[in-house]
C-alpha cells in the first residue's frame, strides 16, 4: 500500500489522537467515516498501522535505546514516515552507510523495547533492525 497524502494526514490524526473518533478524523482529512474506516483498514492489513497505544512523558519511559534498521524498500520515504509515526519513537534519522535508519526510542520497560522491536520486525518496509540500550546519554 503506498502512503497518499491522505493516507499520512490519516496517520498524523491517529498519532495526534489514536482515541478520536472516524468521524472526526473524516472532517480533519475531508472524507466520509467510511471512507476513513476502510484506509485504517488497509492499512492495518498491511501492517502500516499495528496498533494503538498510550503515549508517555520521559519520565514514565525511563527506557532508551537506539535501533538500527535496513529498510526492505526504496524510496525510503514510506519507512521514514511509518517509523516517525511509530508510538515509542522519539526521533529518527536517514543515514548513509551499512544502515538506512537510526531511531531512538523511549519507552517504560524492558517488556514494551520488546514490543516496538517485535512490531517493528512485522513491518513489511524493515528488511533488519538491531537495537542498543542507552545506558547513560550526556548532553
Amino acid at each position: 500500500m503506498d502512503l497518499d497524502p491522505t493516507n499520512r494526514r490519516i496517520l498524523a490524526e491517529l498519532t495526534r489522537n489514536a482515541r478520536q473518533s472516524t468521524a472526526a478524523i473524516g472532517r480533519a482529512v475531508n472524507l466520509s467515516r467510511q471512507a476513513v474506516q476502510d484506509r485504517i483498514r488497509a492499512m492495518e492489513d498491511q501492517n502500516l498501522i499495528t496498533g494503538y497505544h498510550v503515549a508517555v512523558t520521559e519520565t514514565a519511559a525511563p527506557l532508551r535505546a537506539m535501533i538500527l534498521l535496513r529498510f526492505a524498500t526504496r524510496p525510503c520515504a514510506p519507512a521514514l514516515e511509518w517509523l516517525s509515526a511509530t508510538p515509542g519513537i522519539t526521533y529518527v534519522a536517514s543515514l548513509v552507510g551499512d544502515w538506512d535508519a537510526m531511531a531512538m526510542v523511549a519507552v517504560a520497560d524492558t517488556d514494551a523495547l520488546t514490543q516496538l522491536n517485535d512490531q517493528i520486525a512485522k513491518s513489511p518496509l524493515i528488511e533488519r533492525a538491531q537495537s542498543q540500550i542507552v545506558l547513560k546519554e550526556q548532553r
